[in-house]
């Protein structure tokens, strides 16, 4: 006898379990999710929203929309991606991006009456697990899987209380891996992978600076950083990301994947920073930095049984093209329905196998 019993269990709160526990909810279905740790995102990783997310978060209601357009830097700051020596230094090109070229922005208008923008992770995550939960959605932090067993009724999972150690067991009728890029249940599951890991080293340092003199007047998210070393590991180029408009900046820079990942103490941190912006005086209030390893691989095969993944736990691409969690969002659009017809009812299990042919 399991200690809880739910319909749907999902492990992890990042956007793909969140949006998929938020939709559930929705539907009216019972669901509970559990995080391992005890707080949601704590640096802005994710950020470019597209429109067809925006539908999802729509679809969740004009409240959770609105408040999304709230915290999002709009369209029009987005601007263009901007290629230069240094934020000080020479520009050496723009690309109209993000429907700023007249053909796409009729394009963006015709495809959908949502707005693509600019919502860092530290937004969004929270903004879905708050739908969640408000709608019934079961939360347990410090809560981690340990492992699963599966029959043809339904799902027993083991999960562990990271706060007294104790084990306990859920009974679901289905159950959704959505527990990142270092997925257990994925690795339970044995589902292959196709691609690499470990492609390439990059250094996140996230800070605060008044940087409008450079930027203001030709607003972007993204300027590109062509530098000496600056095609070692990372993504290609040195990167300063607008996180908020002008005072907030997330810089990536890449290391040696071969070498062991340099220490990102303040000195290094301010050290590159002023690098790349050009400012040798330039003082900033630092927020966080971490390293981080570029991975580009996905799962074949997105389910067994009654256990699915989604997000980080299927596919770990580069963050260049700003997919990451825009399809693990819209992965959970589209199994959370599925779940709900079958939990009701109203469809076949056979149903659940269309998941991942499309996905």
């Amino acid at each position: 006898m399991a200690d809880i019993e739910t319909d749907v269990l999902i492990v992890g709160t990042g956007p793909a379990g969140s949006a998929t526990a938020a939709l559930l909810s929705s539907y009216g279905v019972a669901n509970m999710i559990v995080n391992r740790y005890r707080w949601l995102s704590n640096t802005p990783r994710a950020h470019i929203t597209n429109q067809r997310t925006m539908e999802v978060l729509r679809d969740l209601g004009p409240d959770v929309e609105a408040e999304a357009m709230m915290h999002a830097s709009p369209q029009e700051l987005m601007g263009e991606n901007v290629f230069c020596e240094s934020l000080a230094g020479e520009e050496i090109g723009r690309m109209k991006s993000w429907g700023t070229a007249p053909l796409s922005k009729a394009e963006h208008l015709l495809s959908s009456p949502c707005f693509m923008n600019d919502l860092p992770q530290t937004f969004m995550e929270p903004i879905l697990f708050k739908s969640a939960c408000a709608r019934g959605t079961q939360a347990r932090m410090s809560t981690e899987y340990v492992g699963h067993v599966q029959d043809a009724d339904g799902v027993i999972t083991t999960c562990r209380d990271r706060l007294s150690g104790k084990d306990f067991t859920v009974r679901s009728k289905f159950l959704v891996g959505a527990d990142g890029g270092n997925s257990l249940v994925a690795e339970h599951l044995g589902l292959p992978l196709d691609g690499k890991m470990g492609v390439g080293g990059s250094m996140n340092i996230l800070f605060r600076a008044d940087l409008s003199k450079y930027v203001a007047h030709r607003p972007s998210v993204l300027y590109w950083v062509m530098q000496p070393g600056a095609d070692v590991g990372g993504i290609g180029m040195g990167l300063v990301r607008m996180v908020r408009p002008w005072d907030e900046w997330l810089i990536v820079w890449g290391y040696d994947i071969n070498q062991p990942p340099p220490e990102v103490t303040p000195e290094l941190a301010t050290e590159v920073a002023r690098q790349l912006v050009g400012d040798s005086a330039l003082e900033i209030e630092l927020l966080g930095a971490n390293t981080w390893t570029v991975n580009n691989c996905f799962a074949t095969h997105m389910q067994k049984g009654r256990v699915f993944i989604m997000g980080d736990a299927a596919h770990r691409h580069p963050p260049s093209n700003g997919l990451g969690s825009n399809t693990s969002i819209q992965d959970g659009f589209n199994l959370a329905w599925k779940l709900a017809k079958v939990v009701k009812g109203q469809a076949g299990i056979g149903l659940l196998d269309s998941y991942s042919a499309e996905r």
